[in-house]
């Protein structure tokens, strides 16, 4: 394993893309059924677009920055979903505030990460509570755990943010929750057209660390848009359309893994994977042949961490969504 990693065939941790390789050796029906279930999702197109007749509403995301400045296109709402900072000191977290206030969106949302430990009492550094530090967030929407409603271009826009994340690392990670502490049931209020959390849902731009209970109130909720950060490597936007077709996805990613050879005897994901191409393929057919609504009744996942992997450098590239 320690040659194949360092060869680059597999990976090293949990925090990085799996390789070919590790693909291969854990399912090669679930890889399969993964590029199966994307290929669907291109196919359908946009997952939705800005209402007919009203401007579309501009919004830049962001996460991940750990002290890094990065360039940030114009729009109207920036977003930024946590770990502003690597050591979550006060000052640190307070020039990364600072950088934000300067750039130009009329609306800015911040939640913190787990690296933003002044953010959370339980993990706040000893100097920062003997100094009394805090933090100026004039000009800011920083939430934690609440919703706030904005009226942008003559619209209402519902955007509801919490930093919680499971547990993940030692005590000075913030908004670590454990499995039996788990924050999320009925925590998101229904009305929320964006969704900011730090961390990602399960089987979505995760690495396969998300939280499945994130998950459940996504699925409840239906947020036109949720943005995340937290998995470096698994940066990028993704449609979610909350059917039958991501339900067998979702089932069949939550099934352990049986290896290259038990991958091969007939089992229960086998039938997820066919239910994945059934409901796939129908989809498509019903959006390009009957004329069915299929681009404009999903969400977009965005997972918009600005570290590019884990090399502890930043990339500017922020993604950009039209609602």
């Amino acid at each position: 394993m320690g040659l194949l990693a360092w060869l680059g065939l597999r990976r090293r941790n949990q925090w990085e893309s799996l390789t070919l390789l590790d693909h291969l050796l854990a399912s090669p029906l679930t890889f399969l059924t993964t590029q199966l279930y994307h290929l669907m999702l291109l196919l359908r197109g946009a997952p939705f677009h800005p209402p007919r007749g009203r401007p579309p509403i501009r919004v830049v995301c962001i996460s991940d920055t750990h002290d890094a400045v990065v360039d940030v296109p114009p729009g109207d709402v920036l977003i930024h979903a946590g770990d502003l900072t690597n050591d979550g000191s006060a000052a640190h977290v307070q020039r990364q505030l600072d950088w934000l206030k300067g750039l130009p969106h009329s609306l800015k949302v911040v939640v913190a990460g787990n690296h933003d430990s002044y953010f959370d009492p339980r993990s706040r550094s000893e100097d920062d509570v003997r100094s009394g530090a805090k933090l100026d967030l004039d000009g800011l929407v920083y939430l934690e755990g609440e919703l706030t409603v904005q009226d942008i271009k003559g619209r209402s826009v519902a955007i509801f943010g919490a930093p919680d994340i499971p547990e993940c690392g030692p005590k000075s990670f913030a908004f670590q929750y454990s499995p039996a502490r788990q924050p999320w049931l009925s925590k998101v209020p229904p009305q929320t057209d964006i969704l900011v959390t730090h961390g990602p849902p399960k089987h979505h731009r995760d690495l396969g660390v998300g939280c499945p209970h994130l998950l459940r109130e996504v699925w409840r909720v239906k947020p036109r848009l949720h943005v995340f950060g937290h998995t470096h490597c698994a940066y990028g936007k993704e449609s979610v359309y909350f059917d039958d077709m991501q339900v067998a996805y979702e089932r069949l990613l939550s099934r352990p893994r049986r290896g290259l050879v038990w991958d091969l005897v007939p089992n229960q994901a086998w039938v997820d994977m066919l239910q994945v191409l059934l409901h796939g393929v129908h989809s498509v057919l019903w959006k390009w042949l009957m004329g069915g609504p299929g681009s404009n009744q999903g969400s977009l996942m965005v997972n918009a961490a600005q570290m590019y992997k884990n090399t502890g450098r930043a990339k500017s590239r922020a993604i950009v969504v039209d609602i």
